[in-house]
């Protein structure tokens, strides 16, 4: 269903040219495309009608509908760009300052393209309202389940069993929903629970529907109900005489309801009108769904239940028992197993479906055949992915059309290749298609069908709290699905081998993805792709392995949008590529200069420039080519290495907002904050020179702090030179910041701590990264109600000895981390584990790694005051010969036991005593005299003894110790990657404190 980009791509190409400032255009033709824009905009919400429709229907008529449309615009946009693409002169050394484009020889192209819309818009819309209802599939009233053992997702078995368990005996109705991408074990975790003892035992009456894409019809549902619910079957009865049967039958019993694979909301407003026969009785609903989007506004946030996927060890138990039944896993495949369930990236539709083809064949005993399939060399793994895509594809094919050509467009990027969604963002509008951080919000938290991992400001919080994350990518089933559709549709294309480059696949597609940078090197692919496909490519992407060899590839394309090419190397800036000044977005590795001509390209969006090798040179920087101020549609410019300046005589670059990895010099800085005034994102890196004075670097931030639009700052210093003696102006407004910045990243300044005070004092700031010395000093103390957005903390690399929260601040703290600070000895108690900051329940996570161990002796002491609240405690040291790491959960107050209680109320009472009865002589003692005359006070490393100690001696009905929540050890050098399990021991915890 590629129609939707179609219209949109070619709206967006015609509105491009006409706000060219470029393009002068000749005559008629400004008429001329103006009429096709006219004419195309009703088509959007025309194809945007099939969203409205019910997924039960038959869409087969309308997708070839949609083909035709697609065919029929994406002819009419070749036709343009090339005439544009003659008209401007692109092989001549400069431009022009004013380009005359005529484009009246397309007016009989844009007549044939209207006339040929006008008559399939009647046939779309017809087709659209009348499409015939497909038989039910996999719609069945009753439950057929099986008391087979179930692999993995314990834990969310027990989590969920104990809440439907846990439900207050009134007269409401309740609807809770386990929602995940189709295939990762949603049903099987519903029939675990409806087949449980327990829940049999609550529930007197249960009922159990499979629905499906296309279900039962609804009142032959509510009979099926009516009858596992009171064991009557009617036939012919109607709402009231059920209503009636249903008082009768069912009074003052607790009933459980499920409905599995619901695709359609309409199911619940039929049960909702179902309900009011029900008053008297308690109904606890259970919905699965692939989607949570489609019954949104039917159930509460907090009702949500996403199923995840199985861990590595689960995937091989289940991959070994489909295998090998009651048998273990022979030695010899044991490595080739391990792999094969981790390529299936813990989906147990894929699990199964690998483990059938593998149990069926001859060789399933062979360690060689299980090698092939561990590194993908025979057809096992294809076969599955072709099985489970009649499994997976109606989730896309359903999916609202704005949606599909964004996740199509996910299924280019390699395997386990994280990707951020700015880049997804940037990629998809170079090529004139729609897509927002709504889009990806959507097809990742409420389709389930993006993997994705939370930014750092997020890590603790709920998914009802947060709608943006910090990467994404498509589970490699998902990835196979969108590759053959993307390919069918001509929307792109993926390159391996050289068979992939038969002309049947290459004919007319919009996009290249290159998996193997060498094809460029075969003549016989080059002349494939130049005669079926170079006129008509919009996108070149290279997402193989790196190639460090330059190849050329230069092949005609003449409409590139945009090319990706950061593992492709090429030994200077390719010249040849300053011709395709329609290009948006161009990411490429190389060394040397930019060329001058490079304003040429003056429709690009977006500038991405990797050395192969990082060198810094002596003398003379190299600096970016001024003419690049002449770009005026540049948004984003990542040039790794080399210093950006800006003359006094450019106009400011309106449109730029990001400018990441350049390199600027302190003389620079003023004029860059001039000349980008909407800037949202700086990364820079400045270089000292001898003759810098270290308070200049100030004077950059007051420069900075100019520009209002600014969010995320990355500062660093190149050579930071740590000058104990250096002493820097300690005045109110000595650092200035630009008041809007949510992100903040220091790196060797080397700024005293009382700098921290201005910092503290953005209200919007969230996050805060302080590396290599950013700041000095042995004691941070913060001012009272700072820092009051901040929701994640780095320090690393610091002579940091004491931390100390002034009152009220870090109210929101989520996540600190402490790295590499050797001297750290006492942190202090942020506001956000301080009763009455806050209403909800959170979870805060420190983390320190390779700190003093001081440290880890201070945060055991720490203790959440809010009943709701969770610390999360994880030290790593690689001090000693094998790398260890120690975790520890500590709970609010008001969930400790009553004895937990007592002690903590007392040893807070002790503290408060301690600190009135401390004389005016050792108040005047430097910090470090304090903490070695006073141990048990700062450090107290006897904590826990004297905690058992003294709880040993209250009455036995007070309740039981332990105060410390628990302990976990675990191997690093022995633990398999992404390995979440770690094993629980109280006493080694204990002794490992107390031996700090």
């Amino acid at each position: 269903m590629t129609a939707y980009g179609a219209v949109y791509s070619l709206r967006n190409t015609i509105n491009s040219i006409i706000r060219c400032s470029r393009f002068s255009l000749v005559g008629r033709s400004h008429q001329v495309i103006n009429f096709v824009e006219k004419k195309l905009k009703p088509w959007q919400k025309i194809l945007e009608s099939l969203d409205y429709t019910s997924p039960s229907r038959s869409r087969k008529k309308v997708n070839a509908l949609d083909g035709r449309i697609r065919d029929a615009i994406w002819r009419f946009e070749d036709s343009l760009e090339s005439l544009l693409t003659q008209q401007v002169p692109s092989q001549s050394e400069t431009l022009p300052e004013i380009v005359s484009i005529d484009l009246q020889s397309l007016l009989h192209d844009a007549q044939s393209l209207i006339s040929m819309l006008n008559h399939m818009k009647e046939s779309y819309i017809y087709e659209v309202k009348n499409m015939v209802e497909d038989k039910p599939i996999s719609s069945f009233i009753g439950f057929h389940g099986t008391n087979s053992k179930m692999i993995g997702l314990s834990d969310q078995i027990q989590q969920f069993k104990t809440l439907v368990m846990g439900f207050n005996q009134s007269n409401c109705r309740d609807v809770h929903v386990l929602y995940g991408t189709a295939g990762v074990g949603k049903t099987t975790l519903a029939m675990q629970i409806y087949q449980d003892p327990e829940i049999q035992r609550k529930y007197e009456c249960r009922a159990w529907v499979t629905v499906g894409r296309v279900p039962q019809p609804f009142t032959q549902i509510s009979r099926g109900i009516l009858a596992q619910l009171c064991g009557v079957t009617l036939t012919h009865e109607g709402d009231e005489e059920i209503g009636e049967c249903l008082k009768e039958k069912l009074d003052g019993k607790n009933c459980l309801v499920v409905f599995d694979d619901v695709w359609e909301a309409k199911l619940l407003d039929f049960f909702e009108d179902f309900i009011p026969y029900m008053y008297h009785r308690y109904i606890h609903v259970l919905v699965t769904t692939r989607h949570r989007k489609l019954i949104n506004a039917y159930v509460y946030d907090g009702c949500f239940y996403g199923v995840r996927f199985l861990k590595d060890e689960e995937s091989m138990e289940l991959l070994c028992e489909k295998v090998f039944g009651d048998e273990s896993c022979p030695p010899q495949l044991h490595k080739a197993a391990t792999k094969i369930a981790k390529l299936c990236e813990g989906l147990p539709l894929l699990i199964l479906t690998v483990a059938d083809i593998l149990s069926k064949s001859e060789q399933n005993r062979d360690p060689t055949y299980w090698k092939d399939v561990a590194e993908k060399r025979n057809s096992v793994f294809t076969d599955a992915y072709n099985h489970i895509s009649k499994v997976l594809f109606p989730s896309y094919e359903y999916l609202p059309q704005c949606l599909k050509m964004p996740f199509l467009f996910m299924g280019v990027f390699p395997q386990d290749y994280d990707t951020p969604p700015s880049k997804v963002i940037n990629m998809l509008t170079a090529k004139g298609l729609w897509c927002d951080w709504t889009c990806l919000t959507d097809l990742a938290l409420h389709y389930s069908l993006l993997l994705h991992k939370f930014r750092s400001v997020d890590k603790t919080s709920s998914e009802s709290f947060y709608r943006k994350y910090k990467t994404c990518r498509l589970h490699s089933s998902w990835k196979h699905v969108c590759r053959v559709e993307a390919s069918k549709n001509k929307f792109y294309h993926v390159l391996n081998k050289l068979i992939d480059a038969e002309e049947e696949g290459l004919k007319g597609q919009r996009g290249l993805c290159l998996e193997n940078s060498i094809l460029f090197g075969i003549e016989e692919f080059c002349h494939s792709v130049r005669e079926n496909c170079a006129s008509s490519t919009r996108s070149l992407l290279f997402y193989g392995p790196y190639h460090q060899y330059p190849i050329p590839i230069d092949v005609g394309f003449t409409l590139l949008r945009e090319i990706d090419a950061l593992t492709h190397r090429f030994y200077s800036f390719p010249l040849e590529i300053l011709s395709l000044f329609q290009l948006k977005y161009l990411a490429l590795r190389c060394n040397g200069e930019l060329p001058t001509t490079i304003s040429k390209l003056f429709n690009l969006r977006v500038l991405i420039i990797h050395p192969h090798m990082r060198i810094t040179r002596r003398g003379a920087p190299s600096y970016v080519p001024i003419q690049i101020w002449d770009m005026k549609e540049l948004e984003h410019i990542e040039i790794l290495g080399k210093s950006l300046a800006a003359p006094s005589n450019v106009a400011p670059l309106e449109k730029l907002t990001t400018i990441v990895g350049v390199n600027a010099s302190i003389c620079t800085i003023p004029r860059l904050s001039i000349t980008i005034p909407n800037l949202k994102k700086l990364g820079i890196q400045i270089e000292l020179t001898p003759y810098d004075e270290r308070n200049d670097i100030l004077r950059c931030f007051v420069y900075i702090s100019k520009v209002e639009s600014l969010q995320t700052l990355k500062f660093s210093i190149r050579n930071p030179v740590v000058k104990h003696g250096h002493v820097f102006p300690v005045a109110p407004g000595s650092l200035k910041l630009p008041r809007n910045l949510k992100k903040l990243y220091l790196s060797g300044m080397g700024f005293p701590w009382e700098y921290m005070d201005v910092i503290g004092s953005l209200r919007s700031l969230q996050a805060l990264k302080l590396r290599s010395y950013a700041f000095q000093g042995s004691h941070w103390v913060s001012k009272s109600e700072s820092f009051d957005s901040l929701r994640f903390l780095l320090i690393e690399e610091s002579d940091l000895v004491q931390w100390k929260p002034g009152y009220g601040s870090f109210a929101k703290l989520a996540y600190l981390s402490m790295k590499h600070c050797y001297k750290l000895k006492e942190i202090g108690k942020p506001a956000s584990l301080t009763h009455g900051t806050h209403r909800t329940s959170t979870t805060m996570v420190i983390e320190l790694e390779d700190c003093n161990p001081l440290a880890l002796a201070s945060v055991s002491q720490l203790q959440p005051d809010y009943y709701g609240d969770l610390l999360h405690v994880t030290a790593s040291s690689s001090f000693y010969e094998k790398p260890t790491t120690i975790i520890f959960e500590r709970r609010g107050v008001d969930h400790m036991t009553h004895r937990e209680r007592l002690f903590h109320i007392r040893r807070r009472r002790l503290n408060v005593n301690e600190e009135e009865n401390e004389d005016e002589d050792m108040k005047k003692l430097p910090i470090k005299e304090k903490i070695m005359k006073r141990p048990s006070r700062l450090i107290r490393l006897d904590y826990w003894a004297r905690a058992r100690a003294w709880a040993a001696r209250l009455p036995d009905w007070v309740g039981c110790l332990p105060c410390m929540s628990g302990s976990y050890h675990r191997d690093e050098e022995n633990e398999e990657e992404n390995d979440d399990e770690y094993s629980y021991n109280h006493d080694e915890a204990e002794a490992s404190m107390r031996g700090l």
